[in-house]
């Protein structure tokens, strides 16, 4: 009887945990849902990190697609619609095709962030809080094309003759929602956008209508340069520049998108 009452006095004992096996366990399982966790957020990391790297590409191959489609459009014939030098790509302009002085080599012609810039802006890198001062009088890139008018009521099938445009591409800060500066992943450098204006020529008025320049960008952009090649008047390269995270979240990483456009038309500038 006695041994019966002992035996089962044992089973229910070996049932059961202690409180140390318990915090254990808890500790244990603490320790596997905190890595866990991590690993999560740290995957999640990385997927934003590159999703929005891939849309800063689409950003940029966007501007570059754009202002291809547009420059094999333009127009370098002489008709003195808008003005007498209004015609083909006037800024930057073309190499002149003669080497400078004591030299065998002739340099292209280069335009980016420092040359829109004014003649008191600091230029990159920058130090503390100072940002860029944009001269608006100043553009990297400038053409003219012939394109549908804007008054047109069907410019799909256009009923109205075309019109002169002018196109122009800069740089600037967003004036509003900028990316704030301690969020920016490079000191030396103010985050930017791409900006694009598209004029037209009113011939009733016999004057330009302006437009606004627009951010065609968001705002990672770190510089935009445009390259007149020595030896090749009809062609312009186009290189653009934006700094994001890196996909592990630890340092910069850049994208670089780069074109050349053959204008189809000969330059006569």
């Amino acid at each position: 009887m006695l041994s019966s009452v002992r035996l089962r006095h044992t089973r229910v004992k070996r049932e059961g945990f202690t409180l140390i096996e318990l915090m254990v366990a808890m500790a244990i399982t603490a320790v596997i849902i905190y890595v866990a966790f991590g690993a999560l957020t740290y995957a999640l990391g990385v997927a934003r990190r590159g999703q929005n790297r891939s849309e800063v590409q689409g950003d940029l191959s966007a501007v570059i697609d754009q202002a291809t489609k547009e420059l094999r459009e333009t127009t370098t014939q002489k008709d003195v619609v808008g003005g007498a030098t209004c015609y083909g790509v006037t800024v930057p302009p073309a190499a002149t095709g003669t080497p400078p002085t004591g030299s065998d080599w002739d340099p292209p012609v280069v335009r980016h962030l420092n040359d829109v810039l004014t003649a008191l802006s600091p230029v990159p890198p920058l130090s503390g809080t100072q940002e860029y001062a944009f001269d608006a009088n100043k553009r990297l890139l400038e053409f003219y094309i012939y394109d549908v008018d804007p008054r047109d009521p069907t410019p799909d099938t256009p009923s109205l003759p075309l019109v002169k445009h002018r196109i122009r591409y800069g740089l600037d800060i967003p004036a509003s929602g900028a990316l704030a500066r301690r969020y920016w992943p490079l000191a030396g450098y103010q985050p930017l956008q791409v900006t694009y204006a598209n004029d037209w020529y009113n011939t009733l008025t016999s004057s330009w209508v302006t437009s606004l320049p627009q951010p065609v960008t968001g705002q990672v952009v770190t510089d935009f340069t445009v390259i007149r090649p020595a030896g090749s008047r009809g062609a312009v390269q186009l290189v653009i520049e934006a700094s994001v995270q890196s996909a592990s979240g630890g340092g910069v990483s850049a994208i670089r998108m780069v074109t050349q456009v053959t204008l189809r038309q000969g330059e006569d500038e």
